[in-house]
């Protein structure tokens, strides 16, 4: 083989290697070239491809995104509505509490009215029929009405006598007397005791003297 010919085959195999290197360079985007090693995309076609598979991803996230983001709207909207029916719910409750004290208070205002009335009554026709206003030093006495039948007047009853005991003195010079109608007597302390009512007792001339 010569050095013609040698030199004629590269410069072929250049030119045919520029033609399918100037395919694949400018070749169309639907467009691949056949090499010796196999079938080549062009560089439109790279380009092309991965701008379908990225937009095909990125409408898949994007996809995802507006879900979820639909997702998180709708459960917001159901917060929301909750909520209003709870604020619905509390405000009727504090109205209908509000309604049942306002009652409450009115129904005892009108208790305490009627019973102050009532009360006043009472004292009336107590005051009325003669029944005495104070119970001061009337402890264990009765009620009784009186001679001219206008009222009441408080008594002693016989059937709490009072106590009177008699004893002389540590020394003997004095004749002691106790007397009482509700204390705790013992009538064995007194050498002479009785029980009376209306009794008055003196000493005059050194003689014990009763007045009935």
């Amino acid at each position: 083989m010569s050095l013609q010919t040698d030199l004629h085959d590269a410069v072929a195999k250049v030119s045919t290697d520029s033609a399918l290197l100037h395919a694949v360079i400018h070749g169309l985007s639907t467009q691949t070239v056949v090499t010796e090693g196999g079938s080549v995309s062009t560089v439109s076609k790279l380009l092309h491809d991965a701008d379908v598979r990225i937009n095909a991803e990125a409408t898949g996230y994007l996809a995802q995104s507006q879900a979820a983001a639909q997702e998180a709207f709708a459960s917001a909207e159901l917060a929301s509505d909750e909520a209003q029916r709870a604020r619905q719910v509390a405000d009727q409750g504090v109205a209908g509490t509000s309604a049942v004290l306002q009652q409450v208070q009115t129904s005892g205002n009108q208790i305490l009215t009627d019973a102050e009335a009532v009360l006043q009554q009472v004292i009336a026709r107590l005051l009325a029929v003669g029944l005495p206003d104070s119970l001061g030093g009337a402890r264990g006495m009765l009620l009784k009405v009186k001679v001219d039948e206008t009222g009441y007047e408080l008594v002693h009853t016989t059937a709490l006598p009072r106590f009177y005991g008699f004893r002389l003195s540590i020394d003997g010079s004095e004749l002691l007397l106790a007397e009482g109608r509700e204390e705790a007597f013992d009538s064995g302390d007194y050498p002479a005791s009785m029980l009376g009512e209306g009794l008055a007792f003196s000493v005059r001339r050194n003689c014990l003297e009763v007045t009935l």
